[in-house]
């Protein structure tokens, strides 16, 4: 019964790190996004900037030579951490590993009642101590699958924070930029 909560235990733990690998991965495009945003805010600015004035079309006429945007690929706030692709950053796990492992075919509480299982004699302190063994190498698979997931846990934390950053930023120069362009037709 101990060792169905431990396989139990270790589907859930590898179903869990695949959907913390699957959002990962959004907040990574998330983040793709917001630069892009950030980048054509900047230009939205410099065009803003010449429709207020004369000044400020002389200004983006002579700052913006030989400047192009930025391409969409190029981050410029804070995304170092953005370039680890998500492969490397934690261990993946998949449903595989535990299919592969010839002790959970063999001990698996679904697979007990085949016949070559049931016929064999058993020895008791044998059976017990083969069962602890399987129970303290299971214990052994969950810390490590716990130890992935506070690390990938971490690395969501980092990127929600710069996610957080970005997305501040985006909303002031919108705010900033319709609040221009309001003065700008005269609405108040």
């Amino acid at each position: 019964r101990g060792l169905g909560l431990l396989y139990e235990s270790e589907k859930v733990g590898i179903a869990t790190a695949d959907e913390l690998n699957r959002q990962k991965e959004q907040l990574l495009r998330t983040e793709q996004r917001l630069d892009d945003i950030n980048s054509t805010l900047r230009n939205s600015e410099k065009h803003i900037q010449g429709i207020k004035s004369v000044f400020g079309s002389i200004r983006n006429y002579f700052s913006g030579r030989g400047s192009a945007a930025p391409p969409s690929g190029a981050g410029s706030s804070g995304g170092s951490g953005s370039s680890i692709p998500p492969s490397q950053s934690a261990p993946q796990f998949s449903q595989d590993t535990l299919h592969q492992n010839a002790e959970y075919q063999n001990h698996h509480p679904g697979l007990r009642n085949k016949p070559a299982f049931s016929n064999q004699p058993v020895d008791v302190d044998s059976a017990l101590d083969k069962n602890l063994d399987d129970m303290a190498s299971g214990l052994a698979r969950l810390k490590g699958l716990a130890q992935g997931l506070n690390t990938e846990l971490n690395d969501h934390n980092d990127l929600l924070d710069r996610v957080n950053v970005k997305t501040e930023d985006v909303k002031y120069k919108v705010d900033r930029q319709n609040k221009d362009m309001n003065k700008i037709l005269g609405k108040k």
